[in-house]
Formats: structure tokens, C-alpha cells, sequence
């Protein structure tokens, strides 16, 4: 019987024992879920019965949420929602327009930490914004092959490695070409010859036309292979034709290619040197298949990357693709996009932003 008394009592402590945890673990639930209200009776309680008894000279701090929690300086916070004191003058009273139950204010910098912001409504035309990503890339328009026209020799360069940025007229490279010392005499020898003609006092008209198409013939095999109108002009008045010609730019860029050394001998139709002008460039736009349908040349793109935050960049449609792509189910959509700054560089990722009027102004569209 005692063994029995014994292990009854046993047991009634340890269900005494968690009944005991369950009860705090209740009230510590209901405290947690009435504090609010817990803080308001706090309040009521401990605040004193007129607000005018803690409230001394011409101002008072008042809870924009709250308008019965007033205080004599903002040292407090409103002991209902948190939110710092608010001040006005002693016994104003917010007037608050027909139709209005209540009245916040903020401080500006919780007005910016928010991000509000407001605008005067109005008509305005209902706009669908689609947003993608882009890769710029090289304008194949604007590359430019420094193809050799001649034979010959590249004894020195001025250029010596790629990414450079040149002008339009800069030298790249001096060529030494047998046929360019050959042709640069025929050349003085028909121009001597013509002067000879033109300086007899009753030129034959026959030998005078014969010895200008021969200089003529002579000027345009010069130009054919690139020798141009100012060292032509030079030509003329060393009278000495010159061992080396000098290739020079044909536009301001970037050089991307150099497949050329001192001393390589470069065949005609070769590229020892690629330049491009990237004053344009293309943002290839990648564009869901469900979405091409809003997509037309000549719509303005709005362009952002994340090496220029707060930076726009305008560009515009050229070209949609013709094909879609099976992996991704995607179009590409060529986009121009200026590059003035040289800001933009090839293989760059972007955001692409097209903005589609959906209708009319004042006009709206339940789904779109």
C-alpha cells in the first residue's frame, strides 16, 4: 500500500510539474497576443487625467496616430504604436476635411525611407512596360579592314597592340613596296613629261592628251592602292618617289585586331589591322517569344547599366530576327544605341526598357 501511495504521488508531480510549464507557456502566448492592448490599459491607468497637466508653455508634442497621447517634449515616444512626437502649438486642433477619419504626418526622411510620392492625377496615355536584358556588341556597319592593296613589307608600326584608340588620319603602319617605288616614278616621269609639252610654245594637242591620260592613269593606280591626294600632292613637289608608304586610318575607333609584326610581309588582300567606330554600338535585346508581338522597328529603348547607375542610354529598334531561338525560346532584337562617351564597352550586360501604349488617353484596358 505504501509502495502504491508512493508512486501515485510520484506521478501526480511530475503532471502537476508540466501542467505548471503549459501555464506559462499559455499566459506567455496571451501576453504576446493582447500587448497591444496590455499597453493601451497601462496607459489609460498611468497617464495623468488631463493631458494640460503635463503640458506646460506654448507647445506640446502630440501622436499623429494617436491624437489623446500629448506630451510636454519629444523625448517620448507614443507608448501605443512607437512613433516619434509630433509638435504644435498648445491646444491646436488639427481640422480635418469632409470625408477624412484620420491624419498622418511624416518626417522627410521618413517620407523618403518609404519611398511615397505623389503626383496630380490626370489623363494620360495607359503604357505597358517590357524589360529585358541586353549584351552590347560591336556595330558591324562601322568595322573597318585595313585590307593591303599592294604587296610589300611593314617595316615599322605605330601601333602596337590592340584596344587603341585612333583618329581618322592617324598612321598605323609604314609598308615598303617595289611596285609603289615603280609606279610612284612612272608617275613623276608622265608628269615631267606633260609639263614638257604644256611648256612648248605651240603644244602638239595629240602628245598633250597623251601624256595627261598617261599621268592620269598613272595618279588613279596610286590612289587604288592607297596612296591618298595629300601624299600624291607631296609627291609632286619633292619630285622623289618615296620608299615607304604610310597606311593611316580610315576612321576614329577602337582597334580590336592586330595580325601584323615589324617585318611581316603582307600579301595583297590581307587584315593586319581591324578598327571599328563605337560611337555606336548595338544592344542585342533578348525578347521572349509571347512577347514579340509588341516589339516594332523604330520603337525607343531605354537602357541602363550597372557600371553607370542613374545614367540613361536611348537607343532604337533596327532589326528583329527572324528566327526564334529553340534553347531559350527567345528573339533577338537589335537595338542602335549612341555612344558619344565610349562609355558603353562590347560584351557589357544591360537592362533594356520598351514602353508600348496600350490605347488612347483616358482609355482602359481591364487585363492587359
Amino acid at each position: 500500500m505504501t509502495q502504491a501511495t508512493s508512486n501515485a504521488w510520484q506521478v501526480t508531480k511530475i503532471v502537476f510539474l508540466r501542467l505548471r510549464f503549459i501555464f506559462i507557456f499559455i499566459v506567455i502566448g496571451v501576453i504576446s497576443w493582447k500587448w497591444e492592448l496590455i499597453m493601451n490599459v497601462k496607459d489609460r491607468l498611468l497617464r495623468p487625467p488631463k493631458a494640460d497637466d503635463r503640458v506646460q508653455g506654448d507647445f506640446e508634442w502630440f501622436c499623429p496616430m494617436h491624437p489623446s497621447v500629448v506630451r510636454n517634449d519629444d523625448k517620448e515616444k507614443c507608448p501605443i504604436c512607437g512613433m516619434p512626437l509630433s509638435k504644435r502649438k498648445r491646444g491646436e486642433q488639427i481640422q480635418l476635411g469632409p470625408g477624412i477619419v484620420g491624419h498622418l504626418q511624416l518626417t522627410p526622411f521618413r517620407m523618403r525611407q518609404a519611398g511615397i510620392a505623389t503626383e496630380e492625377i490626370g489623363y494620360r496615355t495607359l503604357v505597358r512596360e517590357l524589360r529585358t536584358v541586353g549584351l552590347i556588341e560591336w556595330d558591324e556597319r562601322r568595322l573597318a579592314h585595313l585590307s593591303a592593296r599592294v604587296a610589300g613589307r611593314a617595316d615599322e608600326l605605330f601601333i602596337n597592340f590592340t584596344g587603341v584608340r585612333v583618329k581618322k588620319g592617324d598612321p598605323v603602319y609604314k609598308l615598303y613596296s617595289p611596285d609603289l617605288v615603280t609606279t610612284g616614278e612612272e608617275y613623276l616621269l608622265a608628269l615631267k613629261a606633260s609639263e614638257e609639252i604644256q611648256a612648248q610654245p605651240q603644244p602638239e594637242a595629240q602628245a598633250a592628251s597623251r601624256a595627261a591620260r598617261l599621268l592620269e592613269s598613272t595618279r588613279e593606280r596610286l590612289k587604288l592602292w592607297g596612296v591618298t591626294d595629300a601624299q600624291i600632292a607631296e609627291l609632286e613637289k619633292v619630285r622623289k618617289s618615296p620608299t615607304h608608304l604610310t597606311i593611316q586610318s580610315p576612321l576614329s575607333g577602337i582597334v580590336i585586331k592586330k595580325d601584323i609584326h615589324a617585318g611581316h610581309y603582307v600579301q595583297m588582300g590581307e587584315d593586319p589591322y581591324t578598327i571599328v567606330d563605337d560611337s555606336v554600338v548595338w544592344m542585342q535585346a533578348e525578347v521572349f517569344e509571347r512577347d514579340l508581338g509588341l516589339v516594332r522597328e523604330g520603337q525607343t529603348v531605354d537602357i541602363s547599366a550597372e557600371a553607370y547607375p542613374g545614367e540613361p542610354f536611348t537607343g532604337k529598334v533596327i532589326f528583329v530576327a527572324p528566327q526564334v531561338q529553340a534553347e531559350t525560346r527567345t528573339v533577338k532584337v537589335r537595338v542602335d544605341v549612341e555612344n558619344l562617351k565610349g562609355k558603353l564597352k562590347n560584351g557589357m550586360y544591360v537592362t533594356a526598357l520598351l514602353r508600348i501604349p496600350l490605347g488612347k488617353q483616358g482609355e482602359l484596358f481591364y487585363g492587359c
